[in-house]
C-alpha cells in the first residue's frame, strides 16, 4: 500500500478473479444430485428442466458480469479504499447469488420472487456501475490515456445499458413474472450496442 492508501490492481484482479470461479462452481452443484433412472437421460432432463434452466441462465449472466469486471480492471490501475470496499460487495453480491437463484428454481414466478431474483442481479451490475464512475473521477485510479478512447467509452457505456436492463426487467416482474426472466436475455447484445453507440461518439 503506498503512501496515499492505493496500490496496483492485480491483486484485487486475481482475488476476483477466484471468488467469481469458486461462485459459478458452487451454484452448479445441485446438478450432482440429479439421478437417472434405468438410463432414461432425456425423462431426467425434462424432469429437472426448472432447475437446469435456472441455473444455466444465471451461469451465463455471470459470466456477462465478470466479462464486464475484467474490461473495467483492465483499464484500472490503482485502487484505493473506495473501489476496494466496492468490490467487496460486489463479490458478496455474486457469491450469494445461489440464494436468490435457489429462489427462483424452487418457487413458481410471483413478483416477490422473479423481482428479487432480479432485483438482486441489477444490485451487482450497480456495484460495477459506481466502480465505474468512481473510478473515472478519481485522479489516478484510471490513466487517462485509457479514459479518453473509444473501449473506454464503450465500456461505460455497456455498464450502463446492462444495468438499465435489469432495472427493466425488475418493473416487468412486478406485472408479468412469468416473462420477466426472457428479458434477461437482452444483455446479450448489450455489447453489440455498446460499440454501436461508441463507434458513432468517438467516430
Amino acid at each position: 500500500m503506498t503512501a496515499a492508501g492505493r496500490h496496483a490492481a492485480e491483486r484485487v484482479i486475481a482475488f476476483s478473479d477466484a471468488v467469481v470461479a469458486i461462485a459459478i462452481t458452487v451454484l452448479l452443484l445441485p446438478l450432482a444430485d440429479i439421478e437417472v433412472s434405468n438410463g432414461e437421460v432425456w425423462d431426467a432432463i425434462q424432469e429437472h428442466s426448472q432447475l437446469l434452466g435456472g441455473l444455466s441462465l444465471t451461469w451465463l449472466i455471470i459470466a456477462v458480469f465478470w466479462l464486464g469486471h475484467h474490461r473495467l480492471f483492465e483499464r484500472i490501475q490503482q485502487v484505493d479504499g473506495a473501489t476496494l470496499w466496492l468490490n467487496f460487495g460486489w463479490l458478496f453480491a455474486i457469491a450469494l447469488l445461489p440464494l436468490p437463484t435457489n429462489i427462483v428454481i424452487s418457487n413458481d414466478p410471483s413478483p416477490q420472487v422473479t423481482g428479487f431474483y432480479i432485483g438482486w442481479m441489477a444490485l451487482i451490475s450497480v456495484f460495477l456501475t459506481v466502480i465505474l464512475w468512481h473510478a473515472r473521477r478519481t485522479p489516478g485510479l484510471m490513466s487517462t490515456d485509457q479514459q479518453a478512447t473509444q473501449a473506454a467509452w464503450e465500456a461505460q457505456v455497456r455498464t450502463v445499458i446492462i444495468s438499465g436492463v435489469f432495472v427493466f426487467c425488475f418493473l416487468v416482474a412486478l406485472v408479468a413474472p412469468d416473462t420477466a426472466l426472457w428479458f434477461l436475455l437482452l444483455q446479450i447484445p448489450a455489447g453489440s450496442f455498446a460499440h454501436w453507440i461508441a463507434e458513432r461518439r468517438t467516430g
